[in-house]
């Protein structure tokens, strides 16, 4: 049971990272920003097991070809929706996976930054990241290429990681494309 939440937690980890890795590998193929900046406004995440951290490698993400090659607008992670809106708390997020005495495994997100909205079109492109099935498990090494497929905005929720791309309509983003990672913890309700 411990190594299934440990290999559980490592998928996690893994859609986490590709959500911040493919942000910051945009930013650094466009030439724009500074790895201080991207770190700043990257997504962290913090796993434990019996109150322990578990430490992640970073992995080499080739963003997918279907997504723009340029920073997302908003990136961060899903707070709420209403009608054709989804809000997106940003700045640095931490999304902690804890499995408790009696075997029970749960998740939180939290942000430092403020949260945005994302206004959502009937043109609007809404893909679901899927990296993480290539793995089986396993924690990946090397480069890897990120994956997506077709998205729904109703498959979106707790917990889950949303990069948008888009125009900033006053303090709101009209996107034109959303990506979204859905947590992958087994046992918990917060889907996957």
């Amino acid at each position: 049971m411990k190594k299934t939440i440990l290999i559980v937690s490592a998928i996690v980890v893994l859609v986490v990272l590709l959500a911040g890795a493919a942000f910051v590998g945009a930013q650094l193929l466009a030439g724009q920003g500074q790895p201080a900046q991207a770190s700043k406004g990257g997504l962290t995440m913090m796993t434990s097991q019996n109150g322990k951290p578990v430490q992640a490698v970073q992995p080499d993400i080739q963003p997918a070809k279907e997504l723009p090659q340029t920073p997302a607008d908003v990136r961060g992670v899903f707070d709420h929706r209403k009608d054709n809106s989804i809000f997106v708390g940003t700045g640095v997020v931490l999304r902690t996976v804890q499995q408790d005495q009696s075997g029970n495994v749960t998740s939180s997100s939290t942000h430092d930054g403020p949260i945005v909205e994302v206004g959502v079109t009937p043109q609007t492109i809404v893909y679901s990241n899927v990296t993480n099935r290539q793995f089986n498990g396993q924690p990946p090494s090397g480069k890897i290429q990120q994956v997506v497929e077709p998205g729904s905005l109703d498959e979106i929720g707790k917990d889950s990681t949303v990069l948008a791309w888009g125009k900033k309509t006053g303090d709101r983003i009209i996107a034109d494309v959303i990506v979204y990672s859905l947590p992958s913890v087994k046992g918990s309700n917060a889907g996957g």
